[in-house]
């Protein structure tokens, strides 16, 4: 599976490709949401357009996420690179 094996969730529907019986690839969702388990407080002056800072989603995968994103915050993740989305809608 490689490095997106790390966004693989309980109860997520996924794409397997078996070959004679066999397992050769396993096809994760584009998108999965993870919470913010730690990242930097915002600093004043510093706006979404401007840079990103790092934060550790609860997978323990590092990212780039915009400034105001909080620790506790839920977000949607890129699965192929490991990048960030959006801020998810409840």
């Amino acid at each position: 599976v490689g490095d997106p094996i790390v966004f693989l969730q309980d109860g997520m529907e996924v794409i397997v490709e078996s070959y004679e019986g066999a397992v050769i690839g396993v096809e994760l969702p584009e998108t999965v949401i993870q919470t913010v388990s730690e990242t930097e407080p915002v600093v004043k002056g510093q706006t979404a357009a401007a840079s990103y800072k790092p934060a550790l989603i609860d997978n323990g995968v590092r990212l780039m996420v915009p400034p105001h994103v909080q620790e506790g915050d839920r977000i949607v993740v890129n699965t192929g690179d490991s990048s960030y989305v959006e801020r998810a809608r409840d």
